[in-house]
Parts: C-alpha cells; structure tokens; sequence
C-alpha cells in the first residue's frame, strides 16, 4: 500500500452528533487532497463498513474503525470489522487487538481518567485533534515522545467543513507521520452544532437550551 495522506478520526451519522454520509464524506475527503481516512463512529463501525463499499469508487482508501466510550474514557479501534461489545477500557483494547486492530488514545487531554495507564496500553496516541485546544494537543505530542509511542492526527470531524483540517503523510505500514501537510484547529461553532445535535437526538432537552445559546451567542459574537 503507498503512503497515504491520511484523517484517522471522522464521525458519519451513524454517531449521534454528526449528519455527515458516509459517501459524502468519502467524496469531500477526495477534494481536499485527502487520500486515506478512518471513520470512527462512536460505539459502532456501521458507519466504517457502509464507506468501505464505495472506497473503489470514489477513489479513497478507507479504515475501519470505532471510538468506544470505556470507563476511562474514548478509545478508537482502527482496522477492526467487528463491533467491540466490552466497555472496560482494557477489555476494549483487548478486543481490538483480538481483531488484529490497533488501539488509539484519542485527545488524551479532554474527558479521560487514568491517562498514565491509557497511554501506555494503547498502541498509539492522538497527538493532534483538530477539536482539542493547541495546549492540549501539546501535551499529547509531550506525552507520547515521553512513552516513545507514535502519534497519529485526526480532524475529529462531525462536519463536512472540518474534513481536511487535518492531513498527514502516514507510512501505513509502520503507522509513522512523515509528515504534516495540515493541521488546523475546528471552529467552536462547528464544536457547538455537533453537541446541539448529539442532545437533540438524545432529547436531552435542557443540554439543548444550553448548547443552542451558546451556538447562537458564537454566531452574533
């Protein structure tokens, strides 16, 4: 397989806070330079399987994959082709690896318990988030240089506008970032959409009230 300008982290509408098809993604992935992108639905790799059938077609590889949520936090199994049923986080990673996948610790920095024990299981480490703040993808790429762990990027996208915030040069056969070709930041409205959504569908309805001004508030700012 040749290198491969890659997105690792890509939400469809198989997640409860993203709309995005995942033929529509694959197509916007093309026209941004992308050639290579995982989509890692939250607790499901429908999402992952329904792009794969168009991958020929629309001329861009595709990795199956999934972020489960585990007692300790996100975990995303890459190259996997079965749903992960535990919720443990090492059972999660056990399970992935079962499945010859690869286990990543995506934003370590935002909503995880025992970091330290999650950095080290896992296979590689999210150095680069495109929804996470500069300071902690910081201290991301400072956490994995210090366990020796390669780093991967991922746009974390829900959006169709955030598909290419983020492209690196992978080697797929060693998973090394040779290099960086993008690496911007989400806007805080398209953070705020996704979570408008998410408590919509999960009729969470004061969450909504509170997501919804903040949306709004973003918009006359």
């Amino acid at each position: 397989m040749e290198d491969l300008y890659f997105d690792c982290h890509i939400h469809s509408n198989y997640s409860q806070d993203s709309l995005m098809r995942p033929g529509r993604i694959l197509k916007r992935a093309k026209e941004v330079g992308l050639t290579g992108v995982a989509i890692t639905d939250h607790d499901t790799i429908r999402g992952s399987l329904d792009a794969r059938k168009l991958e020929k077609e629309v001329g861009v590889t595709v990795i199956p994959g999934v972020e489960i949520l585990t007692d300790s936090g996100d975990i995303i199994g890459l190259f996997v082709n079965e749903e992960i049923r535990s919720r443990g986080w090492d059972e999660v990673i056990e399970e992935i690896r079962g499945q010859g996948g690869v286990a990543v610790l995506p934003h370590p920095y935002r909503s995880h318990l025992g970091i330290p024990g999650l950095a080290k299981a896992v296979d590689l480490i999210e150095v680069w988030n495109a929804r996470s703040t500069a300071e902690q993808n910081e201290r991301a790429l400072q956490l994995a240089e210090r366990l020796k762990k390669p780093g991967i990027y991922g746009s974390d996208a829900h959006t169709y506008g955030e598909i290419g915030n983020v492209g690196a040069l992978v080697n797929p056969g060693t998973w090394e970032v040779k290099r960086v070709v993008r690496s911007e930041l989400s806007s805080r409205s398209a953070v705020i959409q996704s979570q408008v959504l998410h408590h919509l569908r999960r009729r969470e309805f004061l969450q909504l009230i509170q997501s919804g001004w903040r949306y709004l508030w973003k918009i006359v700012d």
